[in-house]
């Protein structure tokens, strides 16, 4: 692996849309848009909201994860075996 590609910690990445730090933005922007709208939402609220769509998206992802494994070996033409 080169070091432009290689994991910043822990010797593992995420994709973008699992970062908390974007999980964040997003829901920090989605209040702006309702602020702006005329409601408000506060501080902890934010956090809530950030932990629960952080817990969808893991999830989503292991779903995801599970369902291409399934597919991936119903659709495989070779069969798993020793070499």
């Amino acid at each position: 692996m080169d070091q432009d590609n290689a994991p910043l910690v822990g010797g593992e990445s995420k994709p973008w849309w699992a970062s908390k730090t974007i999980i964040g933005a997003g829901i920090g922007l989605a209040g702006f848009g309702l602020a702006a709208a005329g409601y408000q939402i506060d501080a902890a609220t934010q956090s809530v909201l950030i932990d629960q769509t952080t817990a969808f998206v893991s999830a989503a992802a292991a779903l995801a994860g599970t369902v291409m494994v399934i597919v991936g070996r119903i659709a495989a033409t070779k069969t798993i075996g020793k070499r």
